[in-house]
């Protein structure tokens, strides 16, 4: 059987998961490039990848990196980059003296408000080029797909 790169590269394109990295890449991207333009000027397109993850009173650095599917090393790196900058903090998790959580600092707090703004002036973009429709039911689909295949995220069916 021979390798045909164009029929490979092609069907590649179209796939699912191709599409969604792109677009996610492409989002996150514009992201951080906005979030540095409105003054965190430190701020980098990786640091979302954990960011995402901390819940607004904090989570545990384990559930982290569960939800980034990576090693918890890996995830702790990403943490301590971020820490570095102030955005997060470990403090003693109040459910269990062992465990550590992260949680946005102040300024961690403020830069998340600022990036939901930035998400959501580019959904408005978006939605110039899809239509409202065609946003909304984008979402609607992708939350139906994510019910079924993601049921720990705690999404709830529309």
């Amino acid at each position: 059987m021979s390798f045909d790169a164009a029929a490979v590269r092609a069907t590649r394109e179209g796939l699912l998961l191709r599409l969604l990295f792109r677009a996610t890449h492409t989002m996150n991207a514009e992201v951080a490039d906005r979030v540095r333009a409105r003054g965190y000027a430190d701020f980098q397109s990786s640091f979302t990848a954990l960011l995402a993850h901390v819940d607004t009173e904090g989570t545990r650095i384990s559930e982290i990196a569960k939800r980034m599917g990576t090693s918890r090393q890996a995830a702790s790196q990403l943490l301590q980059a971020i820490e570095a900058r102030g955005y997060v903090e470990r403090v003693p998790d109040p459910k269990d003296g062992r465990a550590v959580i992260a949680r946005h600092t102040a300024s961690g707090r403020q830069i998340l408000l600022t990036a939901i703004e930035v998400m959501l002036s580019i959904e408005q973009e978006y939605e110039t080029i899809l239509g409202a429709d065609g946003l909304l039911r984008l979402k609607r689909l992708l939350n139906r797909l994510l019910v079924k295949t993601d049921p720990a995220g705690g999404l709830r069916p529309d």
